[in-house]
């Protein structure tokens, strides 16, 4: 089980240098935890398809830790840049954008103008510019409802009949009794079968 770290401390560690780092009388463990995190963020922005395994394994390589403590590393990576492999819908709408781009500038000139109108509705497609904005459903302006607590029952929409308090204590008085203790008869705990 790996033991907590104060993320907030992590996050400000990251972008100082080792140097001021032991300035700050930070300690030593925690300074070459900074470094390989360093060392695997970059990594990993270079080679964002990069699995959590082979950043285990990369790590476990140049810093000679051991498998646990690679796999706490990348989670804490994970913590502090984001997880680069959950890419989010935006991201990846921006991309095909990019792509889709790219493919229009080589149709457009190659002189291909059907696969540039193509282009266009897939860009289309892509940003669903062809359809109306969803509406705010502004969720946090929803006040919840106040349920008050009543025994009247007018509130129901039923009549209440005459002298209610009253038939409510009489029932509650009839019904709410000591209970008396019955006789019983205790039974042997022995795992024989009985006969």
């Amino acid at each position: 089980m790996s033991v907590p770290v104060n993320i907030d401390a992590y996050s400000e560690y990251l972008p100082q240098d080792s140097v001021e780092l032991r300035r700050q009388l930070v300690p030593e463990d925690t300074i070459l935890r900074v470094e390989r995190l360093r060392e695997l963020s970059a990594y990993w922005r270079s080679y964002p398809s990069t699995s959590p395994k082979e950043l285990v394994s990369r790590c476990m390589q140049l810093f000679q830790v051991g498998k646990s403590q690679a796999y706490d590393d990348i989670h804490l990576l994970k913590i502090l840049i984001g997880n680069l492999e959950a890419t989010t819908k935006e991201f990846a709408r921006w991309r095909v954008n990019q792509m889709i781009e790219e493919d229009r500038q080589a149709a457009r000139r190659d002189g291909n103008w059907r696969a540039v109108a193509s282009m266009q509705k897939n860009y289309i497609l892509n940003n669903q510019t062809d359809k109306e904005d969803t509406p705010d459903k502004a969720f946090e302006r929803i006040v919840p409802l106040e349920l008050v607590p009543t025994d009247d029952p007018s509130v129901l929409g039923i009549k209440a009949p005459k002298n209610l308090r009253q038939l409510r204590d009489k029932l509650i008085k009839r019904y709410s009794r000591d209970e008396e203790y019955a006789d019983y008869e205790e039974v042997p705990t022995d795992d024989k079968p009985s006969e």
